[in-house]
Order: structure tokens, then C-alpha cells, then sequence
């Protein structure tokens, strides 16, 4: 309201309008009687507009003060995370007051996740979902075009908090792929990484429904790890590096155990990144991981990509990745030259155990070299201790050597002995090969020698054995 004091104020002010006007007349200058109307209409005016302005000023001004006293009082109970006192003066803010401070908005996320999480029945919780919903929506109605956290930023943490409330509603997950979809529209590569991945998981998940085809979800990891690639390339902090490399491998993941499987469409999706990573070793090499991931290693994309990453950096990881491919070629000899380069540039580490396995198994069912393939695979071994799969190999390498062993039957059924002695190794260090681990255990256990085979040999149960030859294995003795 316009003050007292104000109108006392006006008052006199047109006091001394009207006393000049006496003043004119007195000296008798000619007035007639229209100039006389103009000037009370014009004195009339001005009072008139000058009684409104300061009138809306004064309303304005108790606006504000009233807006910064609802501020201050929700501001400092919530502080003290006393929500039940501060959300009064909070909704009153949101409600009259939405264009005042942004820092409204992020506290009313704060607050009414609060009032989820303690909600005690699934209408209430959803009924607050939908306010914290709306508090994304009047941000971006209000500061939408805040030049650090922009409207992009606001549909990627409203995607999130759709997918972490409402994330088994099929509508919901669709509301928030949507949102995820014009973060990025509107952000590209500046969108946030948390919100990059749950992108991916949403897409995914409405991939598995039917709703979305696998093209887009190509589409979307490709998109994602833009995001990611960004944000690696900018962050100092080696700590930050790594978690951000893990959530990268964690994204591949998601692609490869969705079930996408043409090798086609891959290579056609990955085409126009290979060209524009091809001078970017690092980039070049995620391209390459990922058609091994997908066993996509044998057209002409590979090989190129594969070649062109070696050039640009003949590295333990370059060189895998050609050996893989001439693999798949059928060169094993230029293989076996990538192993072995692969093997020297990485002195230790879980790629050169790869790298010796993999060699090891062409070395086997190639080359036709038990004891060299032997050789390998105890080095995969070495390099890697508690790896299953080289025990695996060894022991089908000894169960396919058993016809060779020894003169008789009885000694060729020896060698399943030591074959079984892998297996369980196998089974006892890498818990992920148990299952093939069995199964090799239950297949060469009905060739194990009989006891009254192992009696004519004068060979008890339990007793040591040592299965001789290049083989040179201990075991125990046991029959079938």
C-alpha cells in the first residue's frame, strides 16, 4: 500500500502547482478559460500517474522483501535439513516468487526427494514424484537459458529421476529416453556422464520391450561414448580417468549382452568413425575393441582399422588386434608374428597373457605342436595365475596326446589322469570355468583306467603316478 506519508506528500506538491497559478492570474496575464481546463487536466494527470507508479514501485518493492523473507526462512531450516519448517516458505517461493533465484529449484529437488524417500505408500511417493517433476519443468521455464546449466542440463537430471523413480513403467522410461534425447540434441558431447550412461540403459531396456530396434541402439552408444571420450580427454585428474574408462567398458558391455549381432550393420554404423578416428590412435583403438567384442574382426573394416592403428602406434594392443585378424584370415604364420610382437612389446601385464593363450591355441589346432602349445599356455599362465582357461587347454592337449602315450591301453588311460588334474585346477583358481570345467571332467572320466586293469599292474588307488615323457606330470591314481 502507498503510505500516509506519501499522499501527505503529493498533496503539498500540487499546493504549489495552484499557488503559481494564482500567482499568473494575479499579474494579470490572459488565461482563458481552455488553457485554464488544459492545465488542471495536465495537474490531474500527473498527480494521477505519479500516485500509480509509486504505488506499483511500493507493491513491488513489499514483493521482494516479501520473496527474500520466505527465502531466508526455508534457506535456514533447510540448512539444518529441517524440511518439515522449511517447505512452507518454500512452496510460497516456487509458487509467487519462481524467477528470483535459481537455487529455488535445486533445493525443491532436494527437499521433495527427502519426502520420497520417507513417503509410506506408492500413491503418496508417485503424487511427489510428480511435483519434483514439475520443479525440473518451471526451472526451465524460468532459467532455461542459464548459461552453466542450460535447459539440456535440466532434461538430463529430470531424465534421471524418471528412471530412478518410475523406471518399470514403460511410459515413464519412454518419457525419459525423450528427455535423455534432447539433453543431448542440446548439449552433444557437454552432456553429463552419469546421464550419458543411464541414456544408454534406457534405450537398452526399451530395446528388450520392443519398443526401440537395435539400429538405435547403436546409434545411442555411439552418441555415449562421444560423451565419454570428451569428458576423459578434458579431466586432469588420473583418478577421474579411470572411473571414467570404467564406466566407457561398462557401456560396451551393456552393447555386447544385448544380442546385437550383425556384423553388417556394425561395420556400416563404424565406417564414419573410422574415418574421423583414424589419425586418433586411442579412438581407433576403441573401434577395434569393439569388433572383437561383437566377433565382427572379418571384413575389410578390421583390417583396416587394424593396420592403420599399428602404424600409428606399434604397440602390444595394435598388434593383438592384427594377430586377431589374420586369425580369423586364416594366416596363422602372420598371426603367430603379431602374438609374438604383442608378447614383446607388453613384458607383463593380462594382454600378454592373452596374447600367449591365444598363440598357444593355434599353436595346438594348427600347427599341430602339443608340447609347444604346452609351452605357451603355461606362460598365459605365468603372466596371469588365476586365469581357467590355459588349465583347460593343457588338459585337452594331454587327453589328445593320450592315444600317443605309452604301449598299451592301460598307459594311453594314464594320461586322463593328468588331463583331470587341469581341469580342477582350472575350476579351483577361475571360478567362470567351472561349468566348462565340469563338463570335460564328466567327458574323460569313463576313459580313467578299471581297478582290475590297474590290479594287473600292480597300481593301487591312490598311489603316486608319474605319467612320463615330455608330458612329465605327478598325479594320484584313480579309476573309474
Amino acid at each position: 500500500m502507498v503510505s500516509f506519508k506519501f499522499i501527505c506528500l503529493y498533496i503539498r506538491k500540487m499546493e504549489k502547482l495552484a499557488k503559481i497559478l494564482l500567482v499568473l492570474l494575479r499579474r494579470k496575464i490572459v488565461i482563458n478559460l481552455m488553457t485554464m481546463k488544459r492545465y488542471a487536466i495536465v495537474l490531474l494527470l500527473c498527480f494521477t500517474t505519479s500516485v500509480f507508479m509509486a504505488f506499483s514501485q511500493d507493491t513491488e518493492k513489499m514483493d521482494n522483501m516479501e520473496c527474500l523473507k520466505n527465502y531466508s526462512l526455508y534457506k535456514e531450516a533447510l540448512k539444518k535439513k529441517m524440511y518439515d519448517y522449511s517447505i512452507d516458505a518454500w512452496r510460497v517461493m516456487f509458487e509467487e516468487c519462481p524467477d528470483v533465484k535459481i537455487q529455488l529449484y535445486s533445493d525443491g529437488v532436494e527437499i521433495y526427494k527427502h519426502y520420497i524417500k520417507q513417503a509410506d505408500n506408492d500413491e503418496s511417493r508417485q503424487a511427489l514424484v510428480d511435483t519434483l517433476l514439475m520443479i525440473y519443468d518451471q526451472r526451465m521455464q524460468y532459467f532455461g537459458d542459464h548459461p552453466k546449466y542450460p535447459s539440456g542440463w535440466v532434461l538430463g537430471r529430470k531424465g534421471l529421476d524418471i528412471v530412478t523413480y518410475r523406471r518399470h513403467q514403460k511410459s515413464s522410461l519412454m518419457e525419459a529416453f525423450d528427455c535423455f534425447e534432447q539433453s543431448f540434441q542440446q548439449l552433444n558431447t557437454r552432456m553429463e556422464p552419469m546421464v550419458a550412461v543411464n541414456w544408454l540403459q534406457a534405450t537398452n531396456a526399451l530395446v528388450n520391450t520392443n519398443d526401440l530396434d537395435y539400429n538405435k541402439l547403436l546409434s545411442v552408444y555411439f552418441n555415449v561414448d562421444d560423451v565419454l571420450s570428451n569428458h576423459i580427454s578434458k579431466q586432469q585428474s588420473q583418478q577421474r580417468v579411470a572411473l571414467l574408462k570404467k564406466v566407457s567398458n561398462t557401456c560396451t558391455e551393456i552393447l555386447i549382452k544385448s544380442g546385437y549381432d550383425d556384423c553388417g550393420a556394425l561395420e556400416s554404423a563404424l565406417l564414419p568413425k573410422y574415418e574421423s578416428y583414424k589419425e586418433n590412435q586411442e579412438k581407433l583403438e576403441r573401434l577395434l575393441k569393439l569388433m572383437v567384442a561383437f566377433d565382427c574382426t572379418d571384413g575389410e573394416l578390421y583390417s583396416m582399422a587394424a593396420e592403420q592403428n599399428y602404424r600409428l602406434n606399434p604397440n602390444a594392443q595394435a598388434a593383438y588386434l592384427l594377430a586377431k585378424y589374420f586369425v580369423r584370415q586364416g594366416k596363422f604364420d602372420k598371426a603367430k608374428e603379431y602374438y609374438l610382437k604383442g608378447i614383446s612389446l607388453d613384458p607383463e601385464g593380462e594382454l600378454q597373457a592373452q596374447c600367449f593363450y591365444e598363440l598357444a591355441v593355434i599353436t595346438f589346432s594348427h600347427f599341430n605342436d602339443s608340447r609347444e602349445a604346452r609351452k605357451y599356455a603355461k606362460d598365459a599362465l605365468q603372466a596371469r595365475s588365476d586365469w581357467g582357461k590355459p588349465y583347460i587347454l593343457i588338459g585337452n592337449i594331454y587327453a589328445q596326446e593320450s592315444a600317443k602315450y605309452g604301449d598299451n591301453d592301460f598307459e594311453h588311460q594314464t594320461v586322463y589322469w593328468v588331463a583331470i588334474d587341469q581341469f580342477r585346477k582350472a575350476k579351483a583358481v577361475d571360478p567362470e570355468c567351472s561349468l566348462e570345467a565340469d563338463k570335460q571332467i564328466k567327458l574323460y572320466t569313463q576313459y580313467l583306467p578299471d581297478k582290475e586293469t590297474g590290479f594287473f599292474h600292480g597300481i593301487q588307488e591312490g598311489d603316486s603316478y608319474t605319467v612320463g615323457s615330455w608330458i612329465n606330470e605327478k598325479t594320484k591314481v584313480r579309476y573309474r
